[in-house]
């Protein structure tokens, strides 16, 4: 009998692995309105969502779970949090974010996945979750110079299939949760989900910037709504991939 015990490390290893990214944090509090400040809504829905996938038997890696940064520069951070999905056993890396505009009507949720930018969109938005700046368009530059160069890739269509699969349950189950604009599953550079060896998104919960968007992210219970709805995609995904 003592042959076919399963050991220990095999019934681990068939648990699904689940990367969450809090974005920002540390020296890059990320956007900042009267409401919120990006990286503590961050964190707050990414630690709930952990609780909800672990409850579910999911194991669970954070690229933080307190207000830090990985690193004080901004592409040794992206890279380093992108590194903890480089791993045969991770099943989806999550990156988590609070979208801002200089037009304060501009609201609703959007998902990304990696690729081109979207024909005609403002490139503001990668550049500032790159880290704003120079440092942000450079590593933007970078990040769509892969793009082009990845999209070529059989390996690599495959695994961004999967990340618009991901990006898609994702999406629709935070329009359902929260009632808010549906902004669509988009493509752009972003320098963290630049990564094609697992299936990565990048989501854009609501505007901080937004009179009622910014509010609503304040709140407890909202952005509780927002984790789980989240973290029900991921579960429904890692069920059908």
């Amino acid at each position: 009998a003592a042959a076919v015990a399963r050991p220990a490390s095999a019934a681990k290893v068939t648990r699904p692995r689940v990367v969450l990214d809090a974005g920002h944090g540390g020296n890059d509090p990320g956007m900042q309105s009267r409401w919120v400040k990006e990286s503590a809504v961050n964190l707050d829905v990414a630690l709930r969502v952990r609780r909800e996938l672990q409850e579910h038997g999911v194991d669970v890696v954070m690229t933080r779970e307190t207000d830090r940064h990985l690193h004080a520069s901004k592409g040794p951070d992206l890279d380093l949090r992108s590194r903890l999905a480089k791993n045969d056993d991770t099943a989806a890396f999550v990156s988590i974010h609070v979208n801002a505009s200089t037009n304060p009507a501009a609201h609703g949720v959007e998902t990304y996945y990696f690729g081109q930018p979207m024909p005609g969109r403002s490139r503001s938005l990668a550049i500032q979750e790159n880290g704003g700046g120079a440092v942000g368009q450079q590593l933007t530059r970078q990040a769509t110079n892969s793009a082009q160069s990845l999209l070529g890739d059989l390996l690599v269509q495959a695994k961004l299939a999967f990340s618009r699969q991901l990006a898609q349950k994702v999406q629709a189950n935070l329009v359902k949760a929260t009632g808010a604009l549906n902004r669509g599953v988009l493509t752009d550079a972003f320098y963290v989900i630049r990564n094609p060896t697992t299936p990565a998104i990048l989501i854009e919960i609501g505007f901080g910037s937004n009179p009622v968007e910014g509010a609503k992210l304040s709140q407890e219970a909202y952005r509780e709504r927002i984790a789980v709805a989240i973290a029900r995609a991921i579960l429904d995904f890692l069920n059908t991939k």
